[in-house]
């Protein structure tokens, strides 16, 4: 939307927002998988979800590609920030993201990126602003962060540059191979370029308002993107223009404005032309979003100053399936708000959104309120859960091979939406790999709840058994532990893994430990 600069006062928050629901004691010892039962030739091991006091039961479950964001911008010139409230957004990345964490407190492993090309919109991208560009990645890396990634010209503070289609492609073939190399800490490659901070309003020459324009240069990014990553547009108008549809499913939507309709910019509500396409895309593109910036952050005159409600806004971004959210955006009206109310079982469930195992029990199976935050916080996205481990050790003997199978349940509010490997693996007592076998599941068929503001199916989320047999090495004794293991399918030895949201699971060297077993001399 055309509007004043966003001003980020990051100084008013300070430490106020913190949870005002008092989070509790962390339990003294970890939990445990219910005892091993052998039926037939089968042994099972039943697991549960993470309640309020186990260990960090209230502490964020930190995946890759999902949860709530911070946001920084750089000039990639010279790593300096346009904004002036912006300055003490250090060139090292690893002390900006340390100066979110303060002002806005733990919670997220996303920050939106903006780069500003406005000095060579129209000309090469020197060697010297690709490797700032490639420093930042790599500090988010150091951190355990990912991007989301916008790559922008027209910053709504300088005269917007004349930049052309052929710019455009340039520069992104120019960006593509440092993307690629750095896959692993980009959660999604947004469109941008077009416009006052890339949303595709506004651009000297009104590229974003030729269907011609849009379909080159969105056909030039999406061949760009490395294998499984997404793009992300605004509007389901824009996505519309691009008449190349072989690309179409690899491009998503973010919504800047994200009030529930209230404002004149929120497009993603039921009544808005464009709310079939946002409910067709969501199932399997990126979605990402944020709130308007609010009066205690920016003197816009669109911004919002009273708190969005956090139920309500629960049951759009799941229905949408929204994967990622800002943090920082309305950050001292509707954030506090939702980390100081209160949230229940049953406040969820007449909501029609999805509850976690024992997400609001103790273990004693006493209730425990959680707070809106703190839901949407492990919610956005996917929450994938164990229910159950199953292995046949007297196939073993038989054949030397370990038939294992697991059923899995996704707790949040949208499936995965990367390609990524699931495979079973066998430890060794030392946690050496010593059998590895993938099953060939498909995890982002993975899929959540029913969508809560449609008629959807709004019962728990169907169970997926996955399966494979470990060829075990001859010779092979002992306690060993079998696990399931999610891993990067580009960087498999510095990429993130995805942890399950089990407390009776152990987390060992990005693996998910699901049962013990003990292996005799074959």
């Amino acid at each position: 939307m055309a509007m004043e600069r966003r001003r980020l006062l990051t100084t008013a928050l300070g430490t106020a927002a913190v949870a005002a629901v008092p989070l509790g004691p962390a339990a003294a010892a970890p939990a445990a998988p219910a005892a091993p039962r052998t039926t037939g030739s089968w042994t099972t091991v039943q697991h549960r979800g993470i309640r309020p006091d186990d260990p960090e039961g209230r502490a964020p479950l930190a995946n890759p590609r999902r949860g709530f964001r911070y946001e920084m911008s750089y000039n990639a010139l010279d790593l300096t920030s346009p904004w002036p409230n912006e300055q003490d957004h250090s060139p090292d990345v690893t002390k900006t993201l340390e100066l979110l964490e303060r002002e806005y407190g733990a919670g997220a492993n996303l920050t939106q990126l903006y780069f500003y090309l406005w000095d060579f919109a129209t000309s090469e991208i020197p060697a010297g602003a690709l490797a700032n560009i490639e420093r930042v990645l790599r500090g988010l890396r150091s951190k355990g962060y990912a991007a989301v990634l916008r790559f922008v010209y027209d910053d709504g503070v300088r005269e917007n540059r004349r930049y052309t289609v052929r710019d455009i492609q340039r520069h992104i073939g120019q960006l593509a191979p440092l993307v690629a190399r750095n896959s692993d800490v980009v959660a999604v490659w947004q469109a941008g370029f077009l416009g006052t901070w890339g949303e595709w309003h506004g651009s000297h020459y009104g590229h974003e308002t030729y269907p011609d324009a849009v379909t080159a240069i969105m056909t030039t990014l999406v061949e760009a993107l490395p294998p499984g990553m997404h793009t992300q547009v605004r509007y389901a108008e824009k996505r519309d223009m691009i008449t190349n549809r072989a690309i179409l499913d690899r491009v998503g939507f973010h919504n800047d404005y994200v009030t529930l309709g209230e404002g004149l910019w929120d497009y993603y509500v039921p009544d808005n032309p464009g709310w079939p396409r946002y409910l067709q895309v969501s199932q399997t593109g990126m979605m990402d979003g944020e709130m308007p910036w609010d009066k205690g952050q920016s003197a816009d005159p669109y911004a919002w100053s009273t708190v969005i409600p956090g139920i309500p806004a629960a049951r759009r971004l799941q229905t949408l399936r929204f994967d990622s959210l800002s943090l920082v955006h309305n950050a001292t009206v509707t954030v506090p708000g939702w980390k100081a109310a209160g949230l229940t079982e049953r406040q969820v469930t007449e909501a029609q959104l999805p509850v976690s195992d024992g997400y609001f029990r103790d273990r004693a199976g006493r209730p425990v309120a959680r707070t809106q935050f703190e839901y949407l916080r492990d919610h956005l996205g996917y929450r994938v859960e164990v229910r159950e481990e199953r292995h046949d050790v007297s196939a073993l003997r038989r054949s030397g091979r370990l038939p294992v199978e697991v059923d899995v349940v996704n707790r949040g509010f949208a499936a995965p939406k990367h390609p990524r490997p699931v495979r079973l693996v066998l430890l060794d007592a030392a946690g050496r790999t010593v059998a590895s076998a993938d099953t060939g599941a498909d995890w982002r068929g993975w899929q959540p709840q029913g969508r809560a503001e449609t008629g959807d199916d709004h019962a728990a989320p169907a169970v997926t058994t996955v399966r494979a047999a470990l060829d075990v090495p001859k010779g092979a004794r002992g306690p060993h532990r079998i696990a399931l293991a999610l891993p990067d399918p580009a960087f498999p030895g510095r990429g993130r893994a995805v942890r399950c949201a089990n407390a009776s699971t152990a987390w060992v060297d990005g693996v998910n430990v699901l049962a013990q077993v003990r292996i005799g001399a074959r």
